[in-house]
């Protein structure tokens, strides 16, 4: 006599089960977190204001932000969806509000990443032009030891924000506290470049200036 064939189980495995219970009403945790590490991607390669790049007042803004969504949209978001369904448990109300909260902020600021890139772009272009020009001033009137490379200019920014872009382009000359410099500027959509007479390089210009008088 031939043994019946054993029905196959169509409830989950025991751990994939155990997964889903201890994910339930938690699931606000998981997207927090996740949503700091997408934020903090988005601040290096896609910002949704300023240059790329990651900061301690940038991440200290993200962190903020996040939290501010989780705490508001878990207490808003909760009501709203126990209006929809009185019978859901306001723990898990509040846990689904809080993730969505925290996704649509992602997600808010992928929007904001892709509208900011065309400045971000322009920015780009307009100091690699700056320092296209710093480098053909250098190609006339460097020494020859600075002529030779030319592709790998140290570039240091002058200018505050809100005036003209200025940078202070060098080149090496041999030693480690001098180089032949440009000072860049771009003024009315034109940049134009002279050559500096202070040879110290940009890190010892730097570190004097902060030391100060």
């Amino acid at each position: 006599m031939r043994r019946p064939r054993p029905v196959r189980a169509t409830e989950p495995p025991f751990w994939l089960a155990r997964l889903r219970w201890r994910v339930r009403g938690q699931s606000s945790r998981l997207a927090f977190a996740g949503a700091l590490v997408a934020g903090g991607v988005l601040l290096a390669v896609l910002p949704p204001s300023g240059d790329p790049g990651l900061s301690w007042a940038g991440i200290g803004l993200l962190l903020a932000f996040v939290l501010v969504l989780s705490v508001v949209g878990s207490a808003v978001g909760a009501r709203l969806l126990r209006r929809r369904d009185p019978s859901l448990p306001r723990i898990v109300a509040r846990d689904r509000a809080a993730t969505m909260a925290v996704l649509l902020g992602v997600v808010a600021l992928a929007v904001g990443g892709f509208l900011h890139r065309p400045a971000v772009v322009a920015k780009q272009q307009r100091y690699d032009g700056m320092v296209a020009e710093g480098r053909r001033l250098a190609e006339r009137r460097a020494p020859a030891y600075a002529k030779a490379r030319l592709a790998h200019p140290d570039v240091r920014r002058l200018s505050t924000a809100g005036a003209p872009d200025v940078l202070r382009v060098c080149f090496p000359v041999g030693r480690p506290d001098r180089a032949w410099c440009a000072i860049v500027r771009r003024d009315r959509g034109v940049a134009r470049a002279r050559t500096d007479s202070d040879t110290r390089s940009n890190a010892l210009a730097a570190s004097e200036a902060d030391e100060g008088p």
